[in-house]
Order: C-alpha cells, then structure tokens, then sequence
C-alpha cells in the first residue's frame, strides 16, 4: 500500500513538473478573482491597465488614488466589464504630471489586486528607464527583482517575453502563454510596480526568426491588442504594434521588426524590415520629433551588422537602413538619436564608431549611440557589430537609460547592470546636449 502511495505521489510529482515546464503553459490560476494586472500607455495624464480575472462577462473595479494621498477619500473609481477571455480593460484620464498612483482592481465576487505606476513629467523632466529582452515562459529569475529595486519610470521590454515558439494561429496559446508569464513571482511584482512598454521580438511573434509569412501572425496580433497596455496603434483594423511617446521633452519610438518583415532571402529590391506603411511612419515620427532634445527608437534587433542575404539583423535589410539613416541624417538627428536593442543576448554599446550608414557619411564619419541589452535569464549569445565599448556575456543583465534634464542641459547616461543591479564594467557611455537651439550635437559629459 505504501509503495502504492509512494509510486502514485511520484507520478504526480511529474506530471505537475512537466505542467509547469515546456513553456509553464498550464500554471495554475485561482478559481476566482484578479490573476494578473500591469499598466502601460503611460503619459502626463494617462494611464492604460489591463487586467486579467477568473471569469469573463462581470463587473471589474478600479480604484485609483495618488500614492502619498492613498485611502478611500482619494480614491477614483474606473468601470469596465471582462471580455469573454477574462481580461478587462482601463483608460485613466484626468492624471496628474510626475504623480506617484496606486490602483486596486476589485472583480465583481472576487480578491482584488494591487499595483502602482508613476506619470510622466511635462517639459524638464528627470527620469530613468530599465530595459532587456528575452526570458525563459515564465523565468522567476532574480533578475526582474533587481530591475525593480533600480527604481525606474518605465520598463522597455524589448522581446521574448517568452518562448513559445508559436508557429499556428492559435489565439488560445498566445494567452496561456502571457499567463504562464504573469504567473512568475518576480516578473508579477515587478509588472505590478511599474508600467511597462512591450515590443515582441521572434520568439513571442512566432517561431525562432519569424517574418510576416507565420501563421501565428493574426492570433499574436489579436492578443496583443487584447492583453497588452500599450500606446495608440496605427488603428485596429492596421497592422504592426509600432507606437511612440514623450517623456518630458524625449521622443520614444517603438518600431516592430517582426510582424512587418519580408523574407531575408528575397532579392533585395523586394526585403523589407518595417513594411511601406512602418517605414514611412517611422519617417514621419522622425521628421516631428526632429526639434526634440532627444530621441530613442527602441528597434529590437542588430542594426550594427554586415550587409548579406539570410540574417536576423539590418544587414540583410540594407537598402532600408541605408535609406533611413539617410533621413535620420538630413533631420540632423544622428547626435540626437539613441537606439535601444535586444534580441542578441548580450550587453553591447557602440558610442557611433560603427553605426552610421548614410550613403554619404565619410569614413570614421561618428553615427548614433547603440545599447543592446539581454538576456534576463537566456544563454548568452554574440549578434551583429563591432560595437566601440566591447561585449559583456552574462546571464542576466538589462540596461538603464537616465536622463537629466534641467531645460537647457539634457544629460543621457546609459549603463549596463548584471543580475544584482550592479554595473557591468566598460559598459557605460554618457553624453550633454546644451539646449540652445534645436540641432545642436551632442558632447561628451564632463
């Protein structure tokens, strides 16, 4: 009998183990209640919340209050109803600038959960923004812990928030798999704490260098839309997930390398990375925001590579990087311009020694500075440059861009950090544009 037993707990012990990995698709979920929130599309007076609950088709609550000032007599409500999928979804409106919130999301008959975010300032604004990229479904790694003790304003998630690999237009898996992350004790907290703005990169897309033709397209898609806070789209009937926002006076811009991209074998007349519709929209965002003190575009994959047919990066895609570094140019925005990127799993800076690519920039001619950041748990791996600050190769690791800004003098330093927070040695580049008219380059900080 007892062997019996013995033999009966260890299939158990199995079965739950196998459940829980292999993407960690059937994680356990309450019978009632909140699963998961987190927050997004932050602005000076805005805010979007997702959240998740056991049921579709009730009453959700959100109670928001100013975080110094929290308590029922501060506390603004905001309606909605769960979709049949569980999720429900908030637009707060009539937020204060730079103001600390915290928010309570109650399901009609079930626990409610909490979470916080802060606005963004208007104008002259200090502020400080984590970002990396790829993690195992689900990783519980201590790694998300140190990002949030770093205290930032904002958490660019750069890709491969997990790796499932989805190669069929199953919407269903895509939730599970956002489940299955969400259901991570150190990335929950770490959602719940902060807002977020989420770029997919190939493997939470598709399968492994996914491109337009997957057929996971539609459902990833679709509950992107669904499950995720994010800025305005292009529409909800228009392709891609790209987006842009302001933080103080600094332009971000989202632009998405995967649901857009055309076949790295195809003559190169007929390659493309961002489509016609995103590139002239990344066009367009550039030429308004050429008057910003600064500019990020967060492109997720190596733009920093050698020109070829087949690869995962720019340099298969190099008449349009050509084309667009043309642009970035004319606006004379290569000083001005900071590019975050993932993928690759590594940290790697290049101050611009390598990455100017207009058709008539001189030899040694300096381009934009670009940051790599990743993995948060994935092994390391090496993609792309050469990069003028080196590469460091460590599991764990995400990036910090902070940003000084007294209305005059705009002061950028971005920093590599390792699993504890603590700083990568080498990998750290800083620069000052004193704002005294608008084009001016940036200069080394002294």
């Amino acid at each position: 009998m007892v062997t019996r037993l013995t033999r009966a707990a260890a299939a158990l012990s199995v079965l739950l183990v196998a459940g829980l990995t292999a993407g960690a698709l059937t994680a356990p979920q309450p019978a009632s209640g909140v699963r998961w929130v987190w927050s997004g599309g932050v602005t000076a007076h805005s805010a979007a919340v997702r959240a998740r609950v056991a049921r579709g088709g009730i009453p959700v609550r959100l109670l928001l209050s100013p975080a110094e000032a929290a308590g029922a007599t501060r506390e603004r409500p905001f309606e909605s109803v769960s979709d049949p999928n569980g999720m429900a979804a908030f637009g707060l409106t009539g937020l204060e600038p730079a103001t600390a919130y915290e928010y309570r999301v109650e399901p009609q008959g079930g626990a409610p959960m909490r979470g916080r975010f802060r606005t963004f300032g208007e104008g002259p604004w200090n502020f400080r923004i984590a970002f990396s990229a790829c993690a195992d479904t689900g990783s519980a790694s201590t790694v998300f812990d140190a990002i949030r003790d770093a205290r930032p304003d904002l958490f660019i998630h750069m890709g491969d928030i997990h790796y499932e690999d989805i190669g069929r237009n199953d919407a269903g898996r895509f939730r599970s798999a956002f489940d299955a992350v969400m259901a991570s004790l150190t990335q929950g907290r770490l959602y719940r704490s902060l807002p977020i703005a989420y770029m997919w990169d190939d493997h939470d897309f598709g399968p492994n260098g996914a491109d337009s033709s997957s057929a996971s397209r539609p459902a990833a898609l679709a509950v992107y839309r669904e499950f995720v806070p994010h800025y305005p789209l292009t529409g909800a009937g228009s392709p891609g997930i790209h987006q842009a926002f302001t933080m103080g006076r600094v332009r971000v811009i989202m632009t998405d390398q995967r649901s857009q991209r055309t076949s790295s074998w195809r003559t190169p007349a007929d390659r493309t990375m961002l489509g016609a519709a995103q590139l002239q929209w990344l066009k367009d965002e550039l030429t308004a925001a050429s008057e910003a003190p600064l500019v990020v575009w967060v492109n997720t994959v190596p733009w920093i590579a050698a020109q070829g047919p087949g690869s995962d990066n720019w340099g298969s895609y190099a008449h349009e990087r050509e084309a667009i570094a043309n642009h970035i140019e004319r606006l004379g925005l290569t000083r001005r311009l900071v590019m975050l990127s993932g993928d690759a799993h590594m940290v790697a800076i290049d101050d611009g020694t390598h990455s100017n690519y207009a058709t008539d920039a001189r030899p040694g001619s300096r381009g934009f500075v670009v940051m790599h950041a990743a993995p948060l748990d994935r092994r390391t791996s090496m993609k792309g440059g050469p990069y003028s600050h080196g590469v460091s190769r460590q599991r764990g690791q995400f990036g910090l861009l902070d940003v000084a800004d007294d209305g005059r003098n705009l002061k950028v330093e971005l920093s590599g950090r390792d699993r504890a927070g603590a700083p990568i040695k080498g990998m750290r580049v800083a620069f000052s544009c004193e704002w005294l008219e608008c084009g001016l380059p940036f200069r080394p900080a002294k």
